[in-house]
């Protein structure tokens, strides 16, 4: 009896046969049925990966119990082993190498381009994301150095140590790393504090340019300065602006009054005009919900960002490597930031 046809030009799947049980991934199955012609699934073409590589390594690390070794024929044991014989780490622990190796894999980029991206700092291939991981997942320099001198057992080694031979050539990795990562970020972290900046400087300047507020302050500290008189706090040239926020703690002697509202009161019938200073102030509430804290704590940690750029730049040593832009494309992006 013929199998009916599929919907959608679709070919049914493959059935693959492991030589042991792998451990199962937990998802929901999405049958023929549930399938529209415009899905996703109606066009994914995922048997243009299938490499024997790639299921041995599955195989390898995923399988529920050890794999069971076939009769080989007479003679041919030895050889069979020696081809599926898997290579031992020589200095990385094993967990660090699977997660190097993992991210090396999900790139698929030699391990001699990615050297020379870092090298030339080139964006197109050096994404914020892969720099992170480079970062957190590069072999401390103590082990980069045992495993660069292996290089004369390269083709001995497993891939995540092949990949640091390939890359403890290239000089001051962390600082350069993670001054590329600054570079890549640099825009984002200016956009994303730019209008805090921008709300805190424009209510700076609104209250600094305010005719009707300062002339609110003068009024205070006038009758600050005479209800202070023959006091330590008398003759004040000043006073903190939290000062404002403490004017209706003082209260009028029948207690039905505070200074605040003797000051609105004031302004009402005198100076009318003074009581527009609102208008004046548009971005102050917005300033307002600014922190000041996490502000100058991230001004701060780009201040420092810059700086360290700086002196990598300064005191970045010569380089062999004809490929080797670093100094001079941060010496741009120097620069540029300032």
């Amino acid at each position: 009896m013929a199998t009916p046809a599929l919907p959608f030009g679709l070919l049914p799947k493959k059935l693959y046969k492991p030589e042991v049980q792998l451990r199962r991934t937990n998802w929901s199955k999405i049958t023929v049925q549930e399938l529209s012609e415009d899905c996703f699934w109606v066009k994914a073409k995922e048997d243009r990966y299938e490499d024997d590589d790639l299921f041995a390594k599955l195989t390898l690390r995923f399988s529920t119990a050890q794999t069971k070794s076939k009769k080989q024929p007479e003679g041919g044991e030895e050889k069979n082993q020696a081809k599926k014989k898997v290579k031992e780490l020589r200095v990385l622990d094993s967990k660090n190498a699977q997660n190097l190796s993992i991210f090396l894999g999900s790139f698929r980029l030699p391990y001699e381009e990615i050297k020379n991206a870092i090298l030339e700092v080139n964006e197109a291939v050096l994404t914020e994301s892969m720099v992170q991981n480079l970062i957190k997942l590069m072999p401390e320099p103590d082990k980069l150095k045992m495993i660069a001198g292996l290089k004369e057992e390269y083709n001995e080694l497993a891939e995540s140590e092949q990949f640091g031979i390939v890359i403890s050539s290239v000089s001051r990795l962390p600082s350069r790393l993670n001054a590329i990562l600054f570079k890549l970020q640099f825009n984002e972290q200016v956009e994303n504090i730019k209008p805090d900046i921008v709300a805190v400087t424009a209510a700076c300047e609104e209250l600094r340019n305010s005719e009707n507020f300062g002339s609110l302050l003068s009024i205070i500290l006038l009758v600050g300065n005479y209800m202070n008189s023959g006091s330590m706090n008398a003759g004040a040239f000043g006073f903190n602006i939290s000062f404002l926020c403490k004017l209706r703690d003082t209260k009028s002697a029948d207690q039905k009054m505070t200074l605040l509202h003797f000051l609105a009161e004031t302004c009402e019938l005198h100076y009318p005009d003074i009581l527009n200073f609102p208008d004046e102030l548009i971005h102050v509430e917005k300033a307002c919900q600014v922190s000041a804290e996490i502000l100058r704590k991230n001004l701060d940690q780009m201040n420092k960002q810059i700086s360290d750029l700086q002196h990598d730049v300064n005191n970045f040593p010569s380089s062999t490597e004809e490929k080797d832009k670093f100094v001079e494309k941060m010496t741009i992006s120097f620069k540029n930031v300032h």
